[in-house]
């Protein structure tokens, strides 16, 4: 399946181009094209959210009959440089970010470790079922960020984990910015 889409906003205009490919894992080719119409300092590229509420080790404000609830347990990286990184995630009491320096990543993403029944005890919600999300840039992205937000959260509805990759550079008004990537959800 192919969906094309556009971006409008007053700071930027752009193009999207996915394409869809059903399968184990599911797999969506990314090309886009942004267009600043001013200098944008803050962007994200290939953003994806989860929500991490607590786990075994980090479960002290939260009184639940279940060992985790997490849809994601960490933010994996894979640097320019071939690394591993392996960063767990948090529910803060206050808003945090972490940002891992970088120059062409090879792959980034939120990860669901755990899948086992045993380790969240949950007959509705599956958490040892869901997916991880991963990105793989599609040519060389230069020097920026992986920035993870851990934002806090007293409930499991709301998504509380937020990763991007945040180029170092701004990008340009009037200049055509291409950011093309892989994003699976592998298991």
């Amino acid at each position: 399946v192919v969906i094309h889409a556009l971006l409008d906003s007053p700071s930027v205009t752009g193009a999207y181009r996915f394409e869809v490919t059903p399968g184990w894992p599911t797999a969506i080719e990314v090309q886009s094209t942004l267009y600043p119409r001013r200098d944008l300092a803050d962007v994200g590229i290939a953003p994806m959210t989860s929500m991490f509420l607590f786990s075994p080790i980090n479960r002290s404000r939260i009184s639940d009959f279940r060992p985790a609830v997490h849809d994601s347990d960490g933010l994996a990286v894979l640097n320019g440089w071939g690394e591993h990184i392996w960063r767990p995630l948090n529910n803060p009491r206050r808003l945090q970010t972490s940002d891992f320096l970088d120059r062409n990543p090879k792959g980034f993403g939120l990860i669901q470790r755990l899948r086992t029944f045993a380790g969240f005890q949950d007959l509705e919600a599956d958490y040892e079922r869901r997916p991880s999300a991963w990105v793989e840039p599609r040519e060389e992205w230069g020097g920026g960020a992986v920035e993870l937000f851990e934002i806090p959260s007293e409930e499991e509805i709301h998504d509380n984990i937020v990763a991007y990759w945040k180029p170092a550079q701004a990008l340009g008004a009037g200049k055509a910015h291409s950011f093309n990537y892989k994003l699976t959800w592998p298991d």
